[in-house]
């Protein structure tokens, strides 16, 4: 093979590549179910907090988190 050759197969096989793996993504998505089914999926009751938890993101991260789960 010439230095020509190889420089032109290169993007040729990279092309066909990328279109393999494009075709393949498609095929992944077209395989998905109906959009828009109506299904809509919720629950009608809610649990109650428990009754030492405070509201809050930073009542439940870092520090606090640590205190909550040791029990003090």
């Amino acid at each position: 093979m010439t230095k020509f050759t190889k420089a032109l197969a290169l993007p040729i096989l990279s092309a066909g590549f990328l279109g393999a793996v494009a075709l393949g993504l498609a095929g992944t998505a077209a395989a998905q179910g109906p959009q828009g089914s109506g299904n809509l999926y919720s629950p009608d009751t809610y649990a109650t907090p428990a009754p030492g938890m405070k509201p809050g993101w930073h009542n439940h991260h870092g520090p606090q988190r640590v205190t909550i789960l040791q029990g003090q």
